[in-house]
């Protein structure tokens, strides 16, 4: 409301209100809100409200004063007041006030209750998210960023106990479940639909179908080996051959093993394990950055929420609370934090749980994005602390601007913000401008130099695989089996003598069948075959139907192995 727009009112009453909310709102846009000449003014309104001279009379007399300050401050390029010193104080330094070149940092609190970082791309964003991790660093928070850039890795100089995980060298099984098997399964089935827009019906087939796969690993039976997605998809293949699988069941499963397939495609060496690096052991390491630049805009949804499930699990379970333990940086949040994303999926709750309680469990978010708008509201309102740096859309400008508390005046310097400047706002506070500091990041690190830097930091975490026997080879040889007790030979020996007399007996039978013939889950089935291969008492063929079917895994009994047979049946004939 401009002064001429106020002083046509006619009622003294509202005049008098008006005339209040418009001064009080001017000073303040100034910073001249607490001066005794606006305060003297503002008595003046309250104790003469019902007498239009004596208010318009108050306000005329403060008006032009302000007017004077508020063009001082746009004459000096800078329409911001000064923010509170009381703001400043904290242990992560941020930047420098403009025009009083005071420090500027926040405390531990502000982070956890969550930061928000906006600009366009190459506006200084990540150069502060650099800093900020730094200044974490040296006081001992640890953080993880789900870099889609390959930015982050820079930072290996700079922080000892640093590891960057991408595709080629990471390990992760999304099949291991964390928490409730049950409700884990339902979890991955729900972020599938989400990511790669599965329908329904095929959904639930592919529920199903994990359901059983748990079973044979004896998942929930508290087996310690899972299945992995190489494992589901050979599962998927075989149900998909059987006779009795309708037609339509057969497409369904085609649909899941084409998501498979698009998966172990793009990170097939990365899912290729039964079990991965966890986050226990990567807790370890004080900053873990996940990087995901080459894959697909779904995988990198996908593979960011399940890891962020996996932290999630971690943050709420510990006993802490109030207390900054660990920060996550989201590069591009509107992947993770867009409104549409919460409108259609009741699977991702926990996220809004991990930033709308952060500060109890401990988790502080660090958020940027070039599009603050099409965040979720649930995000903005849980923001201590918003940076803006230069923004180049009209919409977004005047939406942070707003967000940001700025005037009309301010909300035009967003525009023009060259690098290293930008708005700050701290909790509601008036916003000020800071310049911000260059972090002591230099330069680029190569894929080359990468790998040989993180070499020796991956060899300390373990990771088990389908695909590599890392137990030691069992040697059954006869002096090793002379000593052995009854009570051994009739349960060890004689599930051994069973299973190659299977093979040597049924050699038309192929592996899932022996499996089910024996009684035995496809956990401890495996576990027998691995021990009898590694020790070269069966081989396994390859048959090829000649059909459109897939080929068949068949075992045979090598001539060691029958001779192992035979001596154990006469051992137990003996016991």
């Amino acid at each position: 409301m401009e002064p001429e727009e106020l002083f046509e009112l006619k009622d003294p009453r509202e005049f008098a209100l008006k005339s209040y909310v418009f001064l009080l709102s001017r000073a303040r846009e100034v910073g001249e809100e607490n001066k005794s000449y606006v305060l003297n003014a503002i008595k003046t309104i309250i104790a003469f409200s019902y007498n239009p001279a004596l208010v318009k009379n108050a306000v005329n007399n403060v008006l032009l004063r302000l007017e004077r300050k508020r063009a001082i401050q746009l004459l000096s390029g800078n329409p911001f007041k000064p923010p509170d010193p009381g703001l400043l104080k904290g242990n992560i330094l941020i930047g420098y006030v403009v025009g009083s070149n005071a420090p500027v940092a926040l405390s531990f609190r502000h982070i956890n209750e969550n930061l928000g970082i906006w600009g366009r791309a190459g506006s200084g964003k990540t150069n502060l998210s650099q800093l900020i991790i730094l200044q974490l660093d040296q006081a001992d928070i640890p953080g993880r960023a789900y870099d889609y850039k390959d930015e982050y890795r820079d930072l290996l100089e700079h922080i000892q106990d640093m590891l960057v995980l991408n595709p080629k060298c990471d390990r992760f099984n999304p099949l291991e479940p964390v928490g409730d098997p049950k409700d884990w399964l339902q979890f991955l089935a729900d972020t599938l639909q989400q990511d790669f827009n599965l329908k329904p019906e095929t959904k639930f087939m592919w529920l199903n179908y994990a359901d059983e796969l748990y079973k044979r690993y004896d998942v929930y039976d508290k087996g310690r080996v899972y299945p992995s997605m190489h494992n589901l998809k050979e599962f998927l293949i075989e149900e998909a051959g059987k006779k009795s699988t309708s037609a339509s069941k057969r497409g369904k499963i085609y649909t899941c093993l084409e998501v498979i397939n698009s998966l172990l495609t793009s990170i097939g060496e990365m899912l290729d394990c039964n079990s991965g690096y966890t986050e226990e052991a990567l807790s370890n390491f004080s900053f873990v950055s996940y990087e995901m630049s080459n894959l697909n805009f779904n995988i990198q949804s996908w593979l960011t929420k399940l890891r962020l499930k996996h932290l999630y699990h971690k943050c709420f379970s510990g006993k802490e609370r109030n207390r900054l333990k660990i920060v996550g940086i989201f590069e591009e949040a509107k992947m993770l934090f867009s409104e549409g994303l919460f409108k259609s999926s009741t699977s991702v709750d926990y996220i809004k749980q991990l930033i709308t309680q952060a500060r109890s469990s401990g988790f502080g978010a660090i958020i940027t994005d070039q599009n603050k708008n099409e965040l979720a509201d649930f995000v903005l309102n849980n923001l201590s602390c918003q940076i803006c740096f230069n923004l180049g859309s009209p919409k977004e400008i005047r939406a942070t601007g707003y967000s940001l508390g700025c005037n009309e005046e301010q909300i035009k310097q967003i525009r023009y913000l060259k690098i290293p400047y930008a708005i700050m706002s701290i909790s509601g506070h008036s916003p000020f401008m800071v310049r911000i500091p260059k972090s002591p990041v230099s330069r680029h690190i190569s894929d080359d130099e990468l790998k040989e830097l993180i070499q020796p930091r991956l060899a300390n975490l373990n990771c088990f695989s389908s695909r590599i026997i890392v137990k030691p080879k069992i040697q059954l040889s006869q002096e090793d089996l002379q000593p052995v007790q009854r009570k051994t030979l009739s349960g060890f020996l004689k599930e051994i003598r069973d299973f190659l007399s299977k093979v040597r007996d049924q050699g038309e039978l192929n592996v899932s069948q022996i499996y089910s013939s024996l009684n035995l889950s496809g956990r401890r089935g495996d576990k027998l075959k691995k021990q009898v291969l590694a020790n070269g008492l069966i081989q396994e063929e390859t048959v090829h139907t000649g059909k459109r079917k897939r080929p068949s895994k068949k075992l045979k009994v090598t001539e060691k192995g029958d001779r192992l047979l035979q001596w154990i049946e006469k051992k137990v004939r003996e016991a």
